[in-house]
């Protein structure tokens, strides 16, 4: 029998995804103010690495787009082949070439109502998403002592910073990566900081969204892209199971480069398959915790300098009740 259902995606804290290794790290707190007290060249304090330039915190909004979800029967992303085989899979957001945006707010949970969707009742080892490899963060931060930005040249610090829509980044702080969604800058070289600053609480209101692109799973950058299978992943253990990423170009085409990949397909081999039947309900679960990476310019003098805050991935849960 089919079940046909309606998807509420709540968007909650779980556990984080990181596509280019990183510590799952979090930064130091004075009150509710960032501590950028030690030292313009290491301003803030990361509980994993300990003092330096970055850190990563829970951003104030996160926004992600998704093309497709789906549960499969067998592994639709198996090592050393060219493209992914979605054919055993069944999908709760289907392809439409069109994407579903998701804000999360904060911690708070955010629901989505998809169209309705049919899911045979069985037994499914793998859960898959296909999401945008541009991601958006809107975020904005008290800081413990002045901070400078920069706009073409280092302008006036301030201890109220809040991001803006000015420069595009890559996940590799690339300059010049040509990418669908536009061509990258990096931030701290370019003396064009994504982030401005203050004296005045109030100018926290003009956040807006910065985006930062995907394009790329390894650390080594677009070198990372091979004949075989294009840029795929081994992701590791993400909490429910392991996990594979691979750079898409389309729904069904493995990207072949930093500058094709539009999308980027996460496939989980759950560690608990789920068990569909016919009064099944589903609930989507997403974790934002750590999912902005705040970054300063390691050769400050005076004051720490922002160079930009990017957006490090979040993980999809999908509990079947």
């Amino acid at each position: 029998m089919n079940i046909k259902q309606t998807l509420v995606i709540f968007i909650s804290l779980l556990l984080s995804l990181l596509f280019i290794t990183k510590a799952n790290a979090t930064c130091e707190m004075s009150g509710e103010a960032l501590n950028t007290s030690n030292g313009p060249g290491t301003p803030v304090n990361d509980s994993d690495i300990g003092v330096g330039d970055a850190c990563n915190y829970v951003p104030d909004t996160y926004q992600v787009e998704f093309y497709r979800m789906s549960l499969c029967t067998s592994n639709p992303d198996v090592a050393g082949e060219a493209q992914p085989d979605l054919s055993s899979c069944v999908d709760m957001l289907a392809e439409t070439g069109e994407t579903t945006q998701v804000n999360i707010v904060g911690t708070t949970e955010t629901s989505l109502d998809v169209p309705d969707f049919t899911i045979p009742a069985g037994t499914y080892p793998y859960m898959v998403a296909r999401l945008s490899a541009r991601l958006g963060i809107r975020h904005a931060f008290e800081a413990t002592t002045p901070v400078a930005w920069a706009n073409g040249s280092v302008q006036d610090p301030g201890t109220y910073c809040w991001t803006v829509n000015n420069v595009l980044t890559g996940i590799d702080n690339a300059n010049g990566q040509a990418t669908p969604f536009g061509v990258t800058v990096d931030a701290g070289s370019a003396d064009q900081s994504n982030m401005q600053c203050s004296n005045t609480s109030t100018d926290v209101t003009n956040a807006e969204f910065s985006y930062e692109v995907v394009y790329v799973n390894d650390d080594n950058g677009c070198t990372g892209f091979d004949a075989s299978d294009g840029d795929r992943a081994d992701a590791g253990n993400v909490g429910n199971g392991a996990a594979i990423s691979r750079m898409m170009q389309s729904a069904t085409t493995s990207a072949t480069s930093c500058a094709d990949t539009n999308s980027i397909l996460w496939t989980i081999d759950l560690t608990t398959p789920l068990v569909v039947t016919e009064t099944s309900n589903f609930v989507m679960n997403f974790r934002t915790t750590d999912a902005v990476s705040i970054d300063f310019f390691g050769g400050a003098i005076a004051d720490p300098r922002i160079v930009k805050v990017g957006a490090d991935p979040i993980q999809a849960y999908l509990t079947v009740n």
